[in-house]
């Protein structure tokens, strides 16, 4: 049943555009919403459109999809398919800004890490908010984000072999691209690839600042610059030190180690400079450690990004001022005992290498466990559930909530106004 407000609004717009052009009117289809990432009752009008081909020529006929939604077509979180996985974008929105305003009265850009939310939706939410581009974790990653409008990225990682260099110089020829190298070898093959396909890419050069996973040390640092900036269609933006082995430590050991990985990279800078090399960029960083990052003020980047959504692990690590904007509900699929139940998000909905989730709605209730299909609840004062109840809980850790879905819906108030597709799911390559 189309509700008589849509329906006078199509009508209207038909009058407008003459009925003779209007090819159908149909309803929207599954298809229809992924592509614009709507939710709600719609129409679509497919409307004739001559093309002109040049020359004072036209001919030829395009389709133009006309979308119309009305107020009562909102969605609750509560009438969603479960598990369905959210975003506050009041929350989201607080912490976006909240970032930006802290990194920019640092005086250090920010560029978050978007292997949170996989979703390009979202990361433009985060460049609107005053992000100078996002960091990704893959190739494959990066390529989505560059197809979903976001054009200019890091990634924070090496990217080796001819099939992943292949796939660098696609996101390169849609966006400003950056790539963290350590190894000469690698420098040459994104220099050949890079140049054969005509286009640039910007380098760091990675910088082991004690995690001990990639990076050069401080004084092999110079001699990859130097390569660089002999190499064709490769440019040299600087240098990257990430210190994620600090991330869970308590804060007076996280403070320092913070401030030795910075002094690392800062020899690195010097040693450098000292060879004849332009540094411009000093990129590194996290959620769980960015505070100590913009009072110590060593870096020009920071890479932070999972404190935007916010999960349980964040709060463990201290992480201050933020909202919990990331939420899945689930919904009740047995209770026959007044003391518990069971949901229908288990680990393959919820991750769980770091922890439980919290249930944030109703009040009086507790995760205890999960299953591979089930979330497994124990009351602990709160009224009994029954069979269809909406239960909302708090993931741990969005790194490993997120990658398991399809679909962000962006709420807020709890109506639905956005399906945000999550294209960066999967991406691994």
């Amino acid at each position: 049943m189309i509700e008589c407000g849509a329906a006078r609004a199509v009508g209207e717009r038909i009058d407008q555009i003459g009925p003779e052009r209007c090819i159908a009117l149909r309803p929207v289809d599954e298809d229809d919403r992924r592509r614009v990432g709507i939710i709600g009752a719609l129409l679509v009008v497919e409307e004739l459109q001559s093309v002109d081909l040049g020359e004072g020529h036209r001919g030829g006929v395009s389709l133009r999809f006309l979308w119309f939604s009305w107020e009562h077509a909102m969605t609750s979180i509560w009438e969603l398919d479960t598990p369905a996985l959210l975003v506050d974008l009041d929350a989201l929105e607080h912490n976006a800004l909240l970032m930006a305003q802290r990194c920019a009265k640092a005086g250090i850009d920010w560029r978050p890490h978007v292997k949170a939310c996989k979703a390009p939706a979202m990361a433009r939410r985060l460049i609107e908010a005053g992000a100078v581009g996002v960091t990704c974790a893959k190739a494959s990653e990066a390529l989505v984000m560059a197809r979903g409008g976001v054009t200019n990225i890091l990634i924070a990682n090496e990217v080796v072999g001819d099939q992943k260099v292949a796939r660098l110089v696609d996101v390169a020829k849609l966006a400003t691209l950056c790539v963290a190298v350590d190894d000469a070898a690698n420098v040459r093959e994104i220099s050949a690839a890079a140049d054969a396909a005509g286009v640039t890419i910007d380098l760091l050069v990675d910088v082991d600042v004690n995690l001990h996973r990639c990076g050069v040390t401080p004084e092999e640092a110079p001699a990859l610059c130097a390569l660089i900036s002999d190499l064709p269609a490769v440019r040299l933006r600087g240098l990257m030190g990430y210190e994620g082995h600090v991330m869970g430590l308590p804060e007076n050991e996280k403070e320092r180690e913070t401030a030795a990985s910075a002094a690392i990279l800062a020899r690195a800078n010097e040693l450098c400079k000292q060879d004849g090399h332009e540094i411009g960029v000093r990129s590194g960083g996290g959620s769980g450690n960015y505070r100590f990052v913009l009072k110590q003020a060593a870096l020009t980047e920071l890479q932070a990004g999972g404190a935007a959504l916010m999960d349980l692990t964040y709060v463990q690590m201290g992480v201050e001022g933020h909202r919990q904007a990331l939420s899945l509900v689930c919904q009740v699929v047995s209770a026959v005992n007044s003391d518990r139940a069971a949901g229908d998000a288990g680990w393959k909905a919820t991750g769980r290498h770091t922890g439980l989730p919290d249930v944030a709605n109703p009040d009086g209730w507790r995760c205890v466990g999960l299953s591979a299909e089930h979330t497994h609840f124990a009351r602990d004062g709160g009224e009994q559930l029954r069979i269809g109840d909406r239960v909302e809980m708090i993931p741990h850790y969005s790194d490993s909530t997120v990658l398991l879905h399809r679909t962000l819906y962006a709420h807020r108030s709890g109506e639905v106004e956005e399906a945000w597709e999550i294209s960066g799911s999967g991406a691994l390559q």
